[in-house]
């Protein structure tokens, strides 16, 4: 699964271009619970079962089991025309710790089906599931659930079972099934398998298969409390083959130490002005702002402590003093208090020493005075107008330093404006918003 999940990431990473949306998952080595993918000598179950354990592996009935050291999978088979016996994979002791959240992986596959049967399999998180007795575990102790279809010609689909059942869409070949859960009060922030954030309501659940969103916020099954536990899978019906590898689960609480809403990095003279803003924080530590000329390695130039704990906005501002000349790519290392993280987009700033340049610091402005801060830059080769290209009066004042504050002679109504310079063949053009 390691090399599964690293390949993951590393196709993230390509699909990431300068300016563009770039999201690698966070670091979640230390809160992995359970990880079998197979390759392994095992043994594959015990007694008392570890993080790569199950309590049980079994068939029944004649029903065939096949599991070989190192094969990379456990495979069930139900032969026959309508199939025979049930196959089981069972994990009753208490995943520890018990998890509040839980993000559980499994790769399926179906080689061989030969029957249209609906609800052939399904997988159940919960507690006090029973590693001997191989009835329908009770409702009442299930957190999330949801079964398989078979479709015939290794064709299958999965079914949300119960009042209002639904069916997902059609598949073959080997598929990844993330399944998140909430057991907690309050929503969780967690990183989809497209590289995005959402957030999973309390008491509920989240299926994916590959990169289709099955169900959304479907609420848990039980209509009491149950613990994130036990975990088991159980293939009851139809005639065919089900192939199950890769297992991981995690506890993803604090997984996304803040939400980042906005990035950027600005070229200011020989120095670049990076900005962030955050919409919430959760557990956060600091912020490591990472450089690099080639897009492929990224040095640490600097850290900013983080807010920690945050319901409402914060932003951040880091000036980068020794830029390359030339192009220079931005990200931050998002780190929560327990080495957690999480990587930024990548933004990029061009340095052209000698460059006139002006910063419109802070933008939004207010109607009264919009402030810059300039470099090598002829104040009277400023302009600004409004979006109908009328051009507005001000008085530039200079309080001290590189800080210019541009004051019209009227108050400025709300809206977007256009500040342009034009020095020395330099031509540079900024949006002003005014609030």
């Amino acid at each position: 699964m390691q090399h599964l999940y690293h390949t993951y990431i590393r196709t993230l990473c390509l699909a990431g271009i300068a300016g563009l949306l770039l999201v690698v998952p966070a670091a979640f080595a230390q809160n992995i619970l359970f990880q079998q993918n197979f390759t392994g000598p095992g043994p594959y179950t015990s007694g008392t079962p570890n993080s790569t354990q199950f309590d049980a592996i079994y068939v029944q009935n004649g029903a065939i089991l096949r599991l070989n050291s190192g094969q990379g999978y456990v495979e069930f088979e139900r032969t026959g025309s309508a199939g025979s016996g049930s196959g089981r994979i069972v994990r009753s002791t208490n995943l520890s710790p018990v998890p509040t959240t839980m993000y559980y992986q499994v790769r399926m596959s179906v080689p061989l089906d030969t029957s249209l049967t609906s609800t052939v399999a399904t997988f159940n998180v919960g507690q006090n599931l029973s590693s001997t007795d191989n009835s329908i575990p009770n409702d009442q102790n299930i957190f999330a659930k949801f079964s398989v279809n078979f479709l015939g010609n290794n064709r299958f689909s999965f079914r949300r079972t119960g009042t209002n059942a639904v069916n997902s869409g059609t598949y073959s070949g080997s598929v990844l099934i993330t399944w998140v859960m909430n057991n907690e009060s309050t929503p969780l922030p967690y990183l989809t398998p497209l590289g995005t954030k959402d957030i999973l309501n309390p008491k509920s659940f989240d299926l994916w298969i590959n990169n289709d969103r099955f169900l959304r916020n479907y609420a848990r099954i039980s209509g009491s409390e149950v613990a994130l536990s036990d975990f088991s899978f159980r293939f009851q019906a139809g005639a065919g083959i089900i192939r199950l590898s890769d297992f991981l689960i995690r506890d993803v609480s604090g997984i996304l130490p803040v939400d980042l809403i906005s990035f950027r990095a600005q070229p200011t003279g020989n120095q670049v002005e990076l900005a962030w803003e955050t919409a919430w924080e959760r557990n956060s530590k600091e912020f490591i702002v990472q450089r690099s000329t080639d897009l492929k390695e990224f040095d640490d130039i600097g850290r900013i402590a983080a807010a920690g704990e945050a319901q409402s906005r914060n932003q951040y501002t880091f000036i980068d003093n020794s830029p390359q000349p030339g192009a220079n790519y931005y990200r931050l290392r998002q780190v929560d208090n327990d080495g957690t993280y999480e990587y930024s987009k990548v933004v990029d700033a061009i340095v052209r020493p000698g460059v006139p340049m002006v910063l419109v610091s802070p933008n939004p402005a207010t109607s009264q005075v919009i402030r810059l801060r300039t470099y090598g830059t002829d104040v009277s080769s400023l302009r600004l107008t409004n979006l109908l290209g009328q051009e507005i009066s001000f008085r530039a004042h200079n309080p001290g330093g590189d800080v210019v504050e541009l004051l019209p002679q009227q108050p400025l109504p709300m809206g977007l404006y256009l500040l342009s310079l034009e020095q020395n063949g330099h031509r540079q053009h900024t949006k002003v918003l005014v609030r």
